[in-house]
């Protein structure tokens, strides 16, 4: 998949480079999708677009070839070989030339499927395109298309993400090539294309008759298929080349389809479903190597989220196939870095209803044949364990958890590992500290196996060339020191505390320049922050960065500062030290397992100001002490080059995965009756789309004091965001407090934060319509 940050436009679906998966029917199923290619004399090309068929991660399709008059011996010969490569293609031949359009209709008549998936014969798909858009119409059934962006490649390079999500702008130009998936009921019902359109644009008109008939289509937000450009005009194509023509073609349009020009496109607005059961398809792949299936929230940038990707590259390189499934909303910055990895990624909010996750998961499961499935810090996961469990008997299912959530959710997903280990086979954590946390609220201590994150110590390292070339190109004199401060601008990581712990630097004369790389929720305060206090020519905000410039920062550095409010052991310092860099940071969680006292500086949190004070005292001595910088430095890396190598943790997940299979096998777990696992999914269904409400704060909504607080922190946001914007610290603390006050146990221990919930204004705020509404519905 094409990386929009970076692309690559000779990286194509058909190159020998890209990941693989045996993607290949493991039995004779009946087509689900009929791919429709009309062709007339093609070219080399062709090999390419087949490639991109063959290659498809969906395989329950027949592949209707139209030869539209050929009359170059070698393209005959080009179709022929396609033919006899696979029992599934099919060549229709007309004896003459009719065009695109008749080719097309003359191809769907033949269909055996329910959907079309139109290609034309130099064109490529993406290698999951088709099961997306297929399961798209499935789960969206108000929509007869789907398709995703596009990507032209050829002779013009360039990125479209215009598309049916657009609507009435189709009454003014042409906004998709003709690749999308159509029901082939809804194609006939219209009369397929105009066959009297040969001169481009056959596949507007189409669009517009589709909406005249009461039709649209949806889009996928993913580069999903390849439009191959050739240079000079279209070859045959006026109406589309030639601007009068174009404008004339609109206007018979506007002829034929008046009522879209008075009302506009239609727009569809199916309800939202219940959850449904039935797997349409089996889609069951040819199987050779293990298979595992992992399960993550989003795939964006985070420590927890570098991990999912490291545990794809570590078992893909070991001979796995693996498959990941996203299943909350997103950015999704990281799709095509696991895309790079393994093809076989699916973020389901771009293409499914929150009613259809479950049933989607257990059709991915049985159509790869998976042997294992893992569950990294996704709710819907966790909630939908019982009704997987009950369908994919013979699984082993894993979860790895990194960090005790210390904001007052009773630990956040370690306490759902709690609830949960009935349901797996194996625990897996991320610290020794975390194994503990979970023993001592009653989890199983024989379940649970340590496996650190771990690092690539090959990308990760010192290199004091690339170092010098960063201090130049940021304009560090010599003898400045450079700390540099790398994470999620957000509470977790207080942003604040590193600002406050600069301004005390800087008021002791300390020399430094802090550079700050990332990005979130904190970022505006943080740069209030610095303006109000003077700190612009010491703390530098670079926004979020690559991976390779954060190497570059790191090697360039003298300190790692982090003064996390909790975490499991944070990636950052895995990095710093594997690039040789002192780290100074929070001495809690399993940190200390990685940091020793010979190799950085771990501090306790004791509050914010406190806290500040303590670290720009450590910072102003290292600062001051070369010699020990880079003792603690070279430690640092010796450590974990010798213990947290990235390898180890492939090595060490390998063997849990084992273990976790054969207690699948020897020791099988609780599997439900398979009506309390569809009930217990629908609530699973109910829980995903109430989290980005209550998510953050309790996964599993135990309390009615959790929404209060949401409701509360609605009401009052635009005044804390504006009190932020001026650098005022307190209303973070308030904020801070106020949670604290409506968590259930800490209100329940009673003390001045538990008393706070009984102040006359949360009385009163807590007495609000929608926090009562809302305590009700808990």
């Amino acid at each position: 998949m094409i990386d929009p940050g970076a692309p690559d436009f000779d990286h194509t679906p058909a190159a020998r480079e890209r990941p693989r998966f045996d993607y290949a029917p493991a039995d004779d199923a009946p087509p689900a999708v009929s791919i429709v290619t009309p062709l007339f004399n093609p070219g080399p090309e062709l090999e390419e677009t087949a490639e991109s068929v063959f290659r498809q991660s969906f395989q329950q399709w027949e592949w209707i070839i139209v030869d539209d008059g050929s009359t170059n011996p070698v393209s005959r010969a080009r179709i022929e070989a396609q033919q006899a490569r696979d029992p599934r293609v099919r060549v229709l031949r007309h004896p003459e030339n009719r065009g695109l359009s008749a080719a097309r209709n003359t191809a769907v008549s033949a269909a055996r499927a329910a959907y079309v998936q139109q290609l034309d014969g130099d064109d490529l798909l993406e290698p999951t395109a088709v099961e997306k858009s297929l399961w798209c119409l499935e789960s969206r059934p108000e929509f007869a298309f789907a398709k995703g962006y596009c990507v032209g490649f050829g002779a013009a390079h360039y990125l479209w993400r215009r598309g049916f999500h657009e609507g009435d702008a189709f009454l003014r130009e042409n906004l998709v090539e003709p690749a999308a998936m159509i029901r082939r009921d809804v194609y006939l019902a219209i009369g397929g294309h105009d066959e009297r359109i040969r001169d481009g644009l056959e596949d507007w008109d189409f669009w517009l008759r589709a909406a005249n008939h009461g039709h649209w289509g949806v889009t996928i937000p993913e580069f999903l298929n390849w439009y191959r450009r050739r240079p000079g005009p279209h070859r045959g194509w006026s109406n589309l080349d030639d601007r009068r023509r174009r404008r004339a073609f609109r206007r018979d349009l506007r002829r034929k389809y008046p009522r879209l020009w008075r009302s506009g496109l239609p727009r569809p607005a199916g309800a939202d479903a219940t959850l449904r059961d039935e797997v349409p398809w089996t889609n069951r792949l040819r199987k050779t190597k293990p298979r595992l299936l992992v399960l993550v929230p989003w795939l964006t940038a985070g420590g927890a989220d570098k991990f999912n990707l490291d545990l794809v590259t570590e078992l893909a390189g070991r001979g796995w196939e693996v498959t990941v499934a996203a299943t909350q909303d997103g950015d999704q910055s990281w799709l095509p870095a696991f895309a790079s990895q393994t093809p076989d990624v699916f973020v389901l909010p771009h293409f499914l209803r929150p009613a259809d996750y479950p049933r989607f998961l257990r059709y991915l499961t049985v159509s790869r044949g998976v042997d294992a499935v893992v569950l990294s810090h996704s709710l819907l996961a966790y909630l939908a364990l019982p009704y997987l469990r009950a369908h994919c008997p013979g699984v082993a299912f894993v979860d790895y958890c990194h960090v005790v959530e210390e904001d007052g959710t009773e630990g956040g997903f370690p306490r759902l590992v709690v609830d949960c280990q009935g349901l797996l086979d194996l625990n897996i954590v991320s610290s020794s500290y975390l194994k503990q946390w979970l023993v001592g609220r009653g989890a199983d201590a024989s379940m649970i196996e340590v496996c650190h994150t771990n690092v690539d110590v090959g990308a990760w390292r010192p290199d004091p060339a690339a170092g010098a070339a960063l201090r130049a190109e940021v304009g560090l004199e010599d003898g400045v020191a450079l700390i540099v401060y790398a994470a999620r601008l957000c509470p977790q990581k207080r942003p604040l505390v590193f600002a406050e712990t600069m301004r005390r630097l800087r008021d002791a004369g300390v020399s430094f320049v802090a550079l700050v790389a990332g990005d979130g929720p904190d970022r505006p305060a943080l740069r209030a922050f610095v303006r109000r206090h003077g700190l612009e020519g010491r703390v530098r905000l670079l926004g979020p960065q690559p991976p390779h410039r954060v190497r570059r920062l790191l090697q360039a550095a003298d300190v790692f500062f982090l003064p996390s409010r909790y975490e499991g052991i944070s990636v950052g310092l895995f990095e710093a030290m594997a690039s040789g860099v002192c780290v100074v940071g929070t001495d809690v969680g399993g940190q200390r397992e990685l940091v020793t006292p010979d190799c950085g500086v771990l501090l306790p949190v004791t509050g914010d100001d406190r806290d500040a004070e303590a670290y720009a005292r450590a910072l102003h001595e290292l600062l001051g002490d070369p010699e020990r910088r880079r003792s603690l430095g070279a430690c640092g890396r010796a450590r974990v080059s010798e213990q947290f190598r990235r390898e180890q943790m492939g090595d060490r997940l390998v063997t849990l995965l084992a273990e976790a299979r054969r207690r699948c096998e020897t020791a099988p777990r609780l599997a439900l009756p398979d009506g309390l696992a569809r009930a217990l999914a629908a609530q699973a269904v109910a829980g995903v789309r109430s989290s980005p409400i209550t998510g953050a704060i309790d996964p599993y909504h135990t309390s009615w004091r959790t929404l209060a607080y949401f409701a509360i922190r609605n009401l009052l946001l635009p005044y804390y965001r504006f009190a932020l914007a001026r650098g005022w610290l307190w209303p973070a603390r308030m904020k801070d407090a106020l949670k604290s006050a409506l968590d259930d146990s800490r209100a329940a221990r009673g003390g001045a934060l538990g008393r706070l919930r009984f102040h006359p204004t949360v009385r009163f705020l807590a007495s609000l319509p929608a926090v009562r509404a809302w305590r009700r519905r808990a």
